[in-house]
Formats: structure tokens, sequence, C-alpha cells
């Protein structure tokens, strides 16, 4: 199939219907607020547990006192506070049977992540190393956005120039009950890596069960920590289905420059999954373009928009082109757009959740 400006609609051959999912336990006390968009986030209080620390000072630092609240709540049998999860994407994708435990389910989308003010005698540009990172209540893991180390630090030359290039998630960020942002950046300095000094150290929670399985909506979160404030965008999603995206060369040249995104009908903001910014695109032996990011979830009665804009040479003309996709409940949906210079294969593979 050939696609120029709209893929075919691809209904879920499955017919699984929707079982109503169960209530979360919210019996742990982090405060929360409204979720209406935009709004200030509420940061994730230390948990009521001082009597767990031993006569210690509590901690100061919200991330600090969840490490710990972690540690005490799921730090048996071997885990540790830095694993990541193991949940793959396309984990319903192929199943000749759906199992029954398995829906379309609220999530969350992460847009941008981007420092909006630095304080304490930072200066740009700033040499950017660290974690920022997701835990949904799946497995209480790390589910990683962004991570760079100190020998590979991303550089943020001014507030124009100051989003962070997020490379996840790995998979579904699920809402079965809140997820916390775990963030710990970095600034490379000069000296030895005991003299760097902390671009933003925290944590917060967006506690999803007030606005459960209503309409989608778009949350700004602003994330105060002593020499920054960052901003970071993300969507609540009802009633979703997660989206594998995978792009190859199927004839052409693969000299150019690109930018591609994904977003929602509901919600106008796009997730970057590739911005070559001005350098070739990275292809694979086996002619795969190498995206930043490749998950994103889309309600299932919703609508994925795929954007590109490539350009090939220093002269020609940037071509724009715009996909519109409707969501199956299993399965692929795959086409092939012209770009002129080349063509390429798109594919979505689709899995409903868990």
């Amino acid at each position: 199939m050939e696609v120029d400006m709209q893929a075919e609609r691809g209904g879920g051959e499955h017919g699984h219907k929707r079982a109503d999912l169960e209530e979360p336990d919210s019996s742990v006390g982090i405060g929360v607020g409204d979720t209406n968009s935009p709004r200030d986030g509420v940061p994730l209080r230390s948990f009521e547990m001082e009597d767990e620390y031993d006569d210690d000072e509590p901690p100061t630092n919200p991330l600090d006192g969840y490490r710990r609240s972690w540690i005490i709540s799921y730090g048996a049998g071997g885990n540790s506070f830095e694993d990541e999860t193991g949940r793959l994407p396309m984990s319903n994708t192929d199943k000749p049977v759906l199992p029954t435990f398995v829906n379309p389910m609220d999530t969350m989308q992460v847009f941008t992540a981007k420092v909006t003010e630095i304080t304490g005698g930072l200066r740009w540009p700033l040499a950017v190393y660290g974690l920022l990172a997701v835990r949904d209540s799946w497995d209480h893991k790390r589910n990683i956005l962004f991570r760079r180390t100190r020998d590979d630090c991303q550089t943020l030359t001014s507030l124009q120039d100051s989003l962070l290039e997020l490379t996840g998630p790995s998979c579904a960020i699920l809402m079965l009950d809140g997820v916390v942002f775990e963030i710990d950046l970095k600034v490379k300095g000069d000296g030895p890596p005991s003299e760097d000094k902390a671009l933003s150290y925290y944590a917060f929670m967006y506690a999803n069960i007030p606005n459960r399985s209503r309409a989608s909506n778009l949350i700004t979160e602003k994330v105060p920590s002593d020499n920054s404030t960052m901003e970071i965008k993300f969507a609540h999603l009802a009633y979703a289905i997660e989206a594998n995206i995978s792009i190859r060369i199927a004839s052409g040249s693969n000299d150019f420059r690109a930018r591609v995104t994904a977003r929602t009908k509901s919600i106008a903001e796009e997730m970057v999954l590739l911005d070559s910014r001005g350098k070739n695109v990275s292809i694979t032996d086996d002619g795969h373009v190498v995206l930043q990011r490749s998950v994103a979830v889309v309600e299932e009665k919703g609508q994925l928009i795929l954007g590109f804009e490539a350009t090939q040479g220093e002269t020609a003309p940037t071509v724009v082109k715009q996909v519109k996709i409707e969501p199956k409940q299993a399965l692929r949906t795959e086409f092939y757009l012209s770009l002129g210079f080349c063509r390429l294969y798109v594919l979505f593979a689709w899995s409903m959740l868990p």
C-alpha cells in the first residue's frame, strides 16, 4: 500500500471487549492536585514512614525520600532501586487469541523535558548527563526516558536549545496507579566528577486516579531544584493501545536529514521520534532508520498522526508529509511512503496492555 497523506483504517481483528479495570489501591499518601492542563505539578512528598528511619532525620529531598520508601516497600529479594523494567513492547501483538486480561488501558505519553531556568552559578552551554526515568505500579522499576554518561553528555546551548533528547520509554507507561518521575541530572565541569554540579535532583508523582478513564489531557509539570527549573510535558491518555514504530528505506537514497514526530488526534503536542539536527539520518546495515524513540500510545478509538520532514542536500526544499493511522487491537499496520528521493516502509505493531 502506497501512502501519501493518509493510511487506510485498520480495524481490530480480534473483537476483544474491554473488561472493567480493577480499582487501584490509593492508600499510599502522596499529595496530588488538579489535573487540568496546564498545571503546576505537585511534588512527591516523603511517605509517612518516619518511624522506619531509626532516629535518622527524614530526607529533605523528595527523591531521597522516594528512594528510602522504595527500598522499604520493594527492596526485598535482591531487588535494586536501579533495576530497569523487564516489560517489553509488542507483548500481545502476535498472540492468536488475546488473553482475557488484556485491554486498552490508561497510559502516559511523555513529550518533552526541558530546562527553563538556571541558577546557582550555572552558565550556558550545559554539558548534561544523568538520568530521567518513570516508574509505574506494574513493577515499580525504571522505564528510562533519558540517560547519558559523563563521557557522552548532551550539550544544551541556551534556553532556546534546552530540550533533552529523550530516548524512551521502552514500553508503554501504565496508569494502574500513580506514576513517579525520577530526575537525577548533572552538569559536567572542567574538573573531576566530584566537582560537577547538580542540574536537577528531584522526584514527583502524577496521581492518575482523579482523571482515570476520562478524556485524555495534557499536563505541564514544573520541576524545581536548587540550580534549575525544568518543565516536563506529558499526557494522560484514556483507554489506549501501544504502538511500536519502525521505518526502513525500501528504495532510493539514504543520504538525507529528517525529523519524524508522532501525536494523537486528541492532543496537538508532538512526540519526537527522530531529529537528526542537520545531520544525515543513521541507517542500520539492513536499511532501518535509527529512531530515538519508537514506542507511542494512542486511544483505542483515536488516531495516531505521524509527521515527516525530510531534506536531501543543502539547497533542496524540505519534503513534508503527514500520515493518519487508526489503531488496531493487535497485529500490524504497514505502508509505503514516498519522499521523492527515497521510498520508506513504515510499520506499526499494535498491542493491547499490559
